[in-house]
């Protein structure tokens, strides 16, 4: 197996696994079982990434646009949390999985940059049912109606998917702009 297929698949298992430990600790009560996850999975892949630079500029870029997101969605009770958590902002194992998350944009889901009609089907598919998965574990509270939740969340992951890939060509065309002129 080459290393660029490698780290493709170390991709894609690091949201899974990091997935699976944040709703286990939220479900558990024990929220930072998957920020530590997260954490972990996030310098693993720094040290393994062919581009730090590009990477660490997605991250925070399309990150605090899921966190935001997550956070008005939190604020209009669309989103809810078990009682452990009684901030007035999503919990740190949600800002972990989102941080995982944006990193499959330029590495295991870039093969969807130019399909944009499958990016939208795809990512309110996968998206919503993220959370529904979410919310019938026990995770995190979906409003009722549950359908008028997860259509929410379906129509948010449907449209953040293609535009991330519009944020991250920006961001790769500029960072390969500023190494040039670095040079």
């Amino acid at each position: 197996m080459n290393r660029r297929l490698a780290f493709l698949i170390f991709n894609f298992l690091g949201l899974q696994i990091t997935w699976a430990a944040c709703a286990y600790g939220a479900i558990q009560e024990q929220p930072m079982f998957g920020v530590i996850v997260g954490v972990t999975y996030l310098i693993m892949h720094f040290m393994l990434t062919p581009s730090r630079r590009t990477d660490l500029i997605t991250l925070l870029s399309l990150g605090t646009i899921g966190i935001l997101l997550d956070y008005v969605n939190m604020q209009f009770g669309i989103l809810g949390f078990n009682a452990y958590h009684s901030s007035s902002f999503i919990p740190l194992w949600l800002v972990a999985l989102w941080c995982v998350f944006t990193l499959m944009i330029p590495h295991s889901l870039y093969w969807l940059r130019k399909k944009p009609l499958l990016g939208f089907i795809l990512g309110g598919i996968g998206g919503s049912s993220s959370y529904w998965l979410g919310h019938k574990l026990g995770a995190i509270n979906l409003h009722d109606p549950l359908f008028t939740s997860v259509g929410i969340y379906f129509i948010q992951w449907a449209v953040f998917i293609p535009v991330a890939f519009i944020i991250y060509r920006i961001i790769k065309q500029n960072t390969y702009s500023s190494n040039l002129t670095q040079a």
